[in-house]
């Protein structure tokens, strides 16, 4: 085994996250709190509010946790209030503000 195999292995098992995956994922924890369901997600239609295309039917039935539409959302949210200077919001109620 080289030094190579060792850094790389070392690199899997240490979860390196860029700034935008970690807010990302700190928005869809506070999700958790407010809302058994996706927020964009209709219940009558099944429709993603959010999703982008002709095809706005959600594919995950409201389940947000792991979401790539959701998570694509964010990361988007994310580069638009880095752009603009201000401060990111903590909470998913404070992300309207924004």
């Amino acid at each position: 085994m080289s030094d190579e195999d060792d850094f790389n292995e070392f690199e899997l098992r240490k979860e390196i996250k860029d700034p935008k995956r970690k807010w990302a994922d700190r928005i869809v924890k506070s999700i958790k709190i407010y809302y058994k369901k996706c927020p964009y997600f209709d219940l009558h239609s099944s429709d993603c509010f959010i999703m982008e295309g002709d095809e706005g039917k959600c594919p995950r039935d409201g389940k947000y946790e792991g979401c790539p539409v959701l998570e694509a959302f964010l990361v988007k949210r994310y580069d638009e209030i880095k752009a603009k200077g201000k401060t990111l919001p903590y909470d998913f109620r404070d992300l309207a503000l924004v």
